[in-house]
C-alpha cells in the first residue's frame, strides 16, 4: 500500500505540479517533457491572453517562456529558469523548495526587469501549501492553501480547490488579493482558472483563465 501511494503521487507530480494560480509554485516538469499553456487574462481596462511554452531541461531545472498579447497590442514576455534545490518525499506527500530567476520585458513601457525569487511547497493526496517571494518590476508574496476534494485514481479526473493570499508593492502602492482558484487535470490536460477580489489598495478584481498541455 505505501508503495503504491508514493507512486500515485510520483506519477501525478510527474504529470502537472498542482500550482498556485497567481503565485509560483516548486514544481517543475520531467525531464524533456513540454507544457503549453494559453491564458485568458483580465485586469481592469485590459484583456489579453498569455501564452507559455514550458520546458523540463532535467528532472530539477525547468525553462518558461511567456509572451502576453493584448487585444489591441502586445504587452511584453518573460523566461524564467526554475530550479528545484531540495525535495523530500515521504508516504502521501512531497515537500520542495526552488530558485526562479529570469527577466520580464514591458513592450509597453519599453523596460526590462530582472526577475528573481523562491517558492516552496508541499503537495499531498489530499492537502496542498504554497508561499513565494519574487520581485520584478514590483515585488510579490504570495500563499496558497488548497485541497482535493474527492480521492481519485490516477488518469482519472481531478480537482484541486486553492484559496491565495497575494501581496503586491510598486513604489509606495500596496495591494492585497483574496484568490480562490481551482486546478482540473485529466490524464495530460488541465484547466485552471481564478479570481483575485481585491482587499486593500485596488479597486478591481483580476481574473484568469487557462488551458494547459503536456507531452
Amino acid at each position: 500500500m505505501k508503495r503504491a501511494i508514493l507512486l500515485l503521487l510520483a506519477l501525478t507530480i510527474a504529470g502537472f505540479s498542482h500550482e498556485p494560480i497567481f503565485g509560483l509554485g516548486p514544481g517543475t516538469i520531467f525531464k524533456g517533457g513540454v507544457g503549453i499553456e494559453a491564458e485568458y487574462v483580465r485586469e481592469g481596462d485590459f484583456r489579453g491572453i498569455a501564452t507559455e511554452v514550458l520546458y523540463g531541461l532535467t528532472e530539477d531545472v525547468s525553462l518558461t517562456l511567456r509572451a502576453l498579447q493584448g487585444f489591441e497590442r502586445f504587452r511584453g514576455g518573460a523566461f524564467r529558469v526554475k530550479v528545484r534545490v531540495w525535495k523530500d518525499y515521504e508516504r502521501g506527500r512531497v515537500d520542495a523548495l526552488s530558485f526562479i530567476g529570469g527577466m520580464t520585458t514591458d513592450a509597453v513601457g519599453g523596460t526590462s526587469y530582472f526577475l528573481g525569487g523562491v517558492a516552496v511547497g508541499r503537495e499531498s493526496r489530499r492537502w496542498y501549501f504554497f508561499a513565494d517571494v519574487r520581485t520584478a518590476d514590483r515585488f510579490y508574496a504570495d500563499t496558497a492553501v488548497g485541497i482535493r476534494p474527492w480521492l481519485t485514481e490516477y488518469l482519472k479526473p481531478d480537482l484541486v480547490l486553492l484559496s491565495e493570499l497575494n501581496y503586491e508593492q510598486k513604489g509606495n502602492k500596496r495591494f492585497l488579493f483574496l484568490s480562490p482558484a481551482f486546478f482540473f487535470t485529466y490524464r495530460n490536460l488541465a484547466v485552471k482558472g481564478g479570481v483575485q477580489i481585491p482587499a486593500s489598495g485596488a479597486d478591481a478584481e483580476r481574473y484568469a483563465l487557462s488551458v494547459e498541455v503536456h507531452f
